[in-house]
This record gives structure tokens, sequence and C-alpha cells, in this order.
């Protein structure tokens, strides 16, 4: 009896020192048709939609299986829009408490105005995301260096979480996590699992 529970702790030795764990989670595809060329205001219509519509239905399960323990967790750390909200439901339903937390919106970089112009839509968003980032251009809305101090912020939120209860998940956006995942390999915090900023993309952190 001895040697089997050795043996048993051995096996699983790895999952039990492993540590805090942070998993970031990027939402489900939206429904929403890609409109092509398109001036500036069909640029702005087609963000406007792209923040109201809908999830595609996905296997919760195929998600699911990249975290480890996942049944453990009684609380999700999610972003307020819809698109995060309904990916959050679909994997856990009832299961955990959903902690909306508003610095987890996406970045919301304003699109560039360009009167008189036609681009396809995804030239649109990466002008328009590079003149919020690096040119430091931004209307009434928090600035992208505002929101990297309020996500740093917010990191010790997520890390204490982690280390109290062992893991903690956010589910967000491409551009949170991906600044999330900045803001803590500077503290430390090294991939177990990476998967980039895709859909459903699930990265894990550990320390």
């Amino acid at each position: 009896m001895l040697l089997s529970g050795i043996f048993i702790l051995f096996f699983l030795s790895d999952d039990l020192f492993a540590g805090s764990k942070i998993y970031l989670i990027r939402h489900a595809s939206v429904q929403i048709e890609n409109p092509g060329w398109c001036n500036v205001e069909g640029a702005l219509s087609y963000k406007e939609e792209y923040n109201t519509s809908q999830i595609y239905a996905f296997d919760a399960e195929v998600v699911l299986n990249r975290i480890s323990y996942h049944e453990t967790c009684d609380t999700v750390f999610c972003s307020p829009q819809l698109r995060a909200v309904q990916t959050a439901n679909q994997l856990f339903n009832d299961d955990v408490i959903l902690k909306i937390d508003e610095n987890l919106r996406e970045l919301d970089y304003p699109i560039i105005l360009l009167p008189l112009v036609k681009l396809p839509i995804r030239a649109w968003l990466v002008i328009s995301r590079f003149s919020w980032t690096v040119l430091n251009r931004h209307n009434e809305k928090p600035s992208y260096n505002q929101r990297k101090t309020n996500l740093k912020e917010f990191s010790k939120e997520l890390v204490a979480h982690a280390e109290e209860n062992g893991i903690s998940i956010v589910i967000a956006h491409g551009m949170v996590n991906l600044e999330l995942i900045r803001i803590l390999k500077k503290q430390g915090w090294k991939f177990e699992q990476k998967e980039g900023l895709s859909n459903l993309a699930v990265n894990c952190l550990v320390k």
C-alpha cells in the first residue's frame, strides 16, 4: 500500500508542485460578415456591430480539456462585453461565479478618420490600432497607456487569486490577453501552454 502511494505521488508530482497557473482565453468567433472594402463610415459601423454580435456555438469540452483542474475553479474573470460573457457561459454554465471586470474590456481604439478613402476592413483596423498604440492618438476614450496601466493594476488581483486558489481563469480579448501576458512575464510568470491570440486560444502561464 505504501509503495503504491509513493508511485501515485511520483506520477502526480508535476501537477501537485506546478505552482500557480493563470489561463488567458480569447472569446469565441463572432457572427459577423466581413464588409470587404469600405469607407470610414463602414468601418465605424463594422466595429459597432462587432461589439454587439452573438458568438458562434463551439464544443466547450475541446476548450476545457486544455485547462488543468478547471473543475476546481469557482470564479472566472471575464470581460463585460457580450462575446466574452457568452463564451464564459457556454464553457462553464452556472458552475462558476463570473467576476465581470471593466479592465478586461477590449482595448477600444478609435477608427482613424480618413474621409473619401476606401480600404479593406482589416486595413482600417490595423491602421487605427497603430495610430492608437504607437502614435498615441485617442479621443475621449482612455488612451492606450492608461489602459495598460489599468491592466497592470488589475493583474495584482489576478495573481493574488491564483496564488490563493492555485488557478485563475480569464476570458477576454486578443489585445487584452496579449498585454496581460506581457505584464505577467515581466513579473516572472512563464508560458506553460502557448496558443497565440486566435479565437478560443488558451494560454497558460505558471509561477
